[in-house]
């Protein structure tokens, strides 16, 4: 990517947790392998749906239960924690505030988590079982024209 003709570096809202930050639900980090670059090239916004919704770090494992993320914002799948806590309210208003993040920043691209039940884009875990599907804030992300990809994806620059 490059600076536009407005001399604006292109800005990319990308997982905290690929931004290096602490904030996966074990505490842990995932650095994208090319943050460094990325970091000098454009305008990083870190964001964890997860944390905006009001769960901690560290928090216990979500899965879905029912459906992937298009379910649960269509209110016909949950997501459950380890314990059998349902953790759907926290989920949907993480993407929510997420999308008032994205609206602020106005993002030329997105870079989520691939796997996790907010981020994921390709690969979700339904009832134990990786499984195709998409995370709750992909999903309500989808109808924005912004253009998402995950970490395993190839940049399209």
């Amino acid at each position: 990517m490059h600076v536009d003709g407005s001399g604006r570096r292109p800005v990319i809202l990308i997982s905290a947790c690929l931004a290096g930050l602490h904030t996966r639900y074990d505490g842990n980090s995932k650095p994208h392998p090319l943050l460094r670059e990325l970091a000098t090239a454009c305008v990083l916004i870190p964001l964890c749906p997860e944390i905006l919704g009001g769960l901690g770090i560290p928090r216990t494992p979500c899965r879905f239960s029912g459906g992937d993320g298009n379910s649960v914002v269509l209110g016909v799948a949950r997501l459950v924690d380890r314990n059998g806590i349902d953790r759907t309210a926290e989920f949907l208003r993480g993407a929510e505030e997420s999308l008032r993040v994205a609206r602020l920043v106005e993002p030329n691209l997105i870079i989520f988590k691939e796997g996790s039940p907010s981020c994921g884009l390709h690969t979700v875990d339904i009832g134990g079982t990786k499984t195709a599907g998409c995370g709750v804030v992909t999903a309500l992300f989808m109808g924005t024209g912004i253009p998402i990809i995950s970490e395993e994806d190839p940049l399209p620059f």
